[in-house]
Formats: C-alpha cells, sequence, structure tokens
C-alpha cells in the first residue's frame, strides 16, 4: 500500500466512524441514557378503575371482583373481553427506553394531546397516568401526562386502549345455544302470525323444521328462515345504543315484530323490532329491559321475517348434470345452450364458437337456487310486465324446467325483482346469483390465441 492510499484509507476509516458516531447521537432533545421509569411495573391489584378518553369522550370502567361495569359516562354492564384485554394488558406494561423528549415530535408518535389518554386509579389514588400511542418496532409509545418525554412500552398495544364510549359497553342482545333451540314463534303488528318447531332431524348439517301454526297458508316451508334465525339470535349483539329512546318512540311498542325462541328447558329468548332510526338501522329491544339498541339492518334481515317469509322461495332446483338447455332472453345478449349426449353447443347466435369450459359455472347455478324474500312490490313497480331479462331452464326429464323473469334492482343494487312461471309472488334475489347467468354474448366465446 503506497503513502497516498494509505491515507486515503485512514481518512475513510476515520470519517466511517465519525458517522457511525453521529448516527448513535440521539437528535437535539433526546437521551438514551437511564431513566427513572415514570410509570412503575403494576400489578392488577393495584388498581381497580380505568379511565380512557378518546375523542374528548371519556370512559370509566370499573373492575368489581373480575366483574366489569362502566361508570360513565352512562352505567351500564362493561364488554367483558374488552375490559378483561385493556386491564390485564396495564398489568404487562413496562417501559423499556425513552425515545425523545422533543414536542414536536408527539403528533407523530400519536402521543399528543389528541392521542388516547389512560389513567388508572386505585380508589382515589392514581397508579398510572398516560398518553398511548402508536406501536414502533417491537414497542408501543407512550407518554406520561404533563411530560414531554416519550417511552417504549412494552407488553401493551394501543388498540386494547383505543376504543369509544360504545366499544367499552355489552352490546349484546340475545345469548343461547344454538343446538338447544326447539321452537320459534313469529308475530306481527298487523296480527300475522306463524310457529314452527325441530323435527330432530338434518338435512346436510341444516336442522329441519314444521310447522305448527300459520295465518299464512305455507305450502312447503323454508327450513333456511328458521335456522338463519336461531343463527342470528344465539349470540346477537348491537351497534348501537338508543340511550334516551322510549319504547314508544322506536316503534316498540308495540313492536313491528316479535321473535321468539324457545330452547330447551322451556326458555323463551324474545326480540323486539321497531323503527330505522336510519335507512341502514333498526331499533331493537328485549321485553323485559328498557334498554334500546340499534342494530345495522344486514344483521337484522335474517331475523326479521314476517309469517310469509317462511315460505319456500325456490326459484328453481336442477342439478348441473340434469340440464339440457338454457335460454337466455335479454335484447344483443341473449342465448341458448342445448346438450347433446355431453357436450354443449351454440342454438343462438348460431355462428357462437362457445368455449364449453364457461357453461359449467351456468349450469351450476340451477340447484337449490333461492331468493332471499319476498318483495312488498307489485310486478308493475318492480319492472316484472316487461322484464329485462327471462331465463328459461329444460331439465332431461319430462316436466323438468324452470322460467325465471328478471325485473328492476332493489335500491340497494344487492338483489333483484323476480318471478317465476309458477305463481304472482315477486322475489328478491341476490343480484350475484343472476349475474353468473346474465353473461354476455362475448363471454362464451373460445378466446383466441395470437400465434407468437
Amino acid at each position: 500500500m503506497n503513502k497516498k492510499t494509505g491515507i486515503a484509507f485512514v481518512v475513510f476509516v476515520g470519517l466511517a466512524l465519525i458517522a457511525l458516531a453521529a448516527r448513535r447521537q440521539p437528535e437535539k432533545g433526546e437521551r438514551t441514557a437511564d431513566q427513572p421509569k415514570p410509570i412503575s411495573a403494576l400489578e392488577t391489584s393495584q388498581f381497580d378503575t380505568l379511565e380512557v378518553t378518546k375523542g374528548g369522550a371519556t370512559t370509566v370502567i370499573k373492575s368489581d371482583g373480575g366483574k366489569y361495569k362502566v361508570t360513565a359516562p352512562v352505567a351500564y354492564p362493561a364488554d367483558e373481553a374488552t375490559a378483561k384485554a385493556a386491564f390485564e394488558g396495564l398489568g404487562k406494561l413496562r417501559l423499556a427506553d425513552i425515545v425523545t423528549d422533543n414536542k414536536a415530535k408527539q403528533a407523530e408518535f400519536e402521543v399528543d394531546d389528541k392521542g388516547v389518554h389512560v389513567v388508572a386509579k386505585k380508589g382515589d389514588k392514581v397508579a398510572a397516568d398516560f398518553i398511548v400511542g402508536k406501536a414502533v418496532g417491537s414497542g408501543t409509545m407512550v407518554r406520561p401526562s404533563g411530560k414531554d418525554d416519550i417511552w417504549q412500552a412494552m407488553g401493551i398495544n394501543r388498540y386494547i386502549f383505543d376504543k369509544g364510549v360504545v366499544d367499552w359497553r355489552d352490546k349484546s342482545i340475545t345469548s343461547f345455544t344454538a343446538a338447544d333451540a326447539e321452537r320459534i314463534d313469529v308475530t306481527t303488528r298487523d296480527g300475522a302470525k306463524i310457529a314452527v318447531k325441530k323435527t330432530g332431524t338434518k338435512q346436510g348439517a341444516e336442522d329441519k323444521w314444521e310447522l305448527v301454526d300459520s295465518s299464512v297458508k305455507i305450502d312447503k316451508l323454508d327450513d333456511s328462515v328458521p335456522n338463519g334465525i336461531v343463527s342470528s339470535l344465539a349470540s346477537w349483539k348491537a351497534n348501537d345504543f338508543g340511550d334516551g329512546m322510549t319504547a314508544a318512540s322506536a316503534g316498540l311498542d308495540p313492536a313491528a315484530l316479535n321473535v321468539t325462541v324457545t330452547v330447551k328447558g322451556g326458555k323463551k329468548v324474545t326480540v323486539l323490532l321497531g323503527n330505522k332510526p336510519k335507512e341502514d338501522e333498526v331499533y331493537v329491544k328485549v321485553p323485559d329491559a328498557p334498554q334500546v339498541y340499534i342494530a345495522k339492518k344486514f344483521n337484522v334481515d335474517r331475523v326479521n321475517k314476517r309469517p310469509m317469509e317462511f315460505r319456500d322461495k325456490t326459484l328453481c332446483n336442477l342439478a348441473d348434470a340434469d340440464v339440457a338447455e338454457i335460454a337466455v332472453t335479454r335484447g344483443e345478449n341473449s342465448y341458448t345452450l342445448s346438450k347433446s349426449g355431453s357436450d354443449w353447443k351454440a342454438v343462438k347466435p348460431a355462428k357462437l364458437d362457445l368455449d364449453t369450459s364457461k357453461v359449467t359455472p351456468i349450469t351450476g347455478a340451477f340447484k337449490d337456487w333461492k331468493a332471499s324474500s319476498f318483495a312488498d312490490e307489485a310486478p308493475k313497480d318492480a319492472g316484472l310486465i316487461k322484464p329485462r331479462a327471462v331465463i328459461a331452464i329444460k331439465g332431461k326429464g319430462k316436466g323438468d324446467a324452470c322460467l325465471v323473469k328478471v325485473g328492476d334492482e332493489s335500491k340497494d343494487k344487492l338483489s333483484s325483482f323476480v318471478m317465476t312461471g309458477k305463481g304472482p309472488d315477486v322475489y328478491l334475489a341476490p343480484k350475484w346469483t343472476i349475474d353468473r347467468i346474465l353473461v354476455k354474448v362475448d363471454d362464451l366465446k373460445k378466446t383466441v390465441t395470437a400465434k407468437k
């Protein structure tokens, strides 16, 4: 190594050491030396109350012999799992290293005054008081209240404290073991009623039910309806609370619908369904408690079944192997496919170069094809006098045929109004079950791959 090269090497090493030292130095206002811990390691026995403030709203949760309750802003049972996670999580908190005392960093680490503020108390004595921020690396940022120091904490994460007032409350509406359900009674505000009971047999994984009594004619029972009610009510939780609402103002006295599930031992579990505070929400209540709940409509829909909804809503039930012809009348996207032996061919359009692999998803659409509900709309109001599509299916056997007319979409665009050739009933069918049949003619063609 010549002299110049040696000097250059020494200079390079020196600069590298300086750079490394600079990187190891905290920025202005930061300290890395050991500091007295402003929050001591806590045992859960050292605190019995948590005050959690998020978005300016404070929730007070108390532990009493392993049971948790919200005491402010309202007195209400706490969500056991949520409260337990917070109390036990705080008991695992351990401060590791100080990260910075630079106040400008507080917003970046989400420990500024807009952060989630946690105060732990034993009686009136404060055991811990801090802002919990975001996760960084293997720890969570924590700032003791009234201090600028930001610490890396181990053993906790922000999620267990980052809850609004509603999230700390127990949102359970009904709870029972689904397998214990034996009978369902439904009554409506206008006097319609139905009662069904479990037969004790199953079809596949579904329980079979039989009609006990009904104010409307039920030729064939749709087992998915009582099974859906049981599944939903076995562990039904609200989305929000209608605090201050009376049963009358929520449309629950009398209720639009009463649903009662009788379980083994004779216990009855009843829910009342009322008005809609918003288009996608419904007021709900149980008869033996004053609390009014708010549930999302999509959760209520499986429970909100009038007696008529217990009727079978099968649109078509042909196994794919039994389908012999599919004819869709739909303007320029009309097509007719016919099966000869094991092969499918296009009858209409006559010159369609059919990709037979694209027929399988269509033929599979007709097995146990059901509507989701009956519609209140008349055919003329549902676009069914001049339907936008007509689906005709023929099976191998004599009399194996289905006819389904497709009208307008529902307001939420998730369903379409349909009718069958068997009667005047108007149904709502899930849009996805229709879309797999109403394909474009171009989508049935063989794909031409360009030669390289």
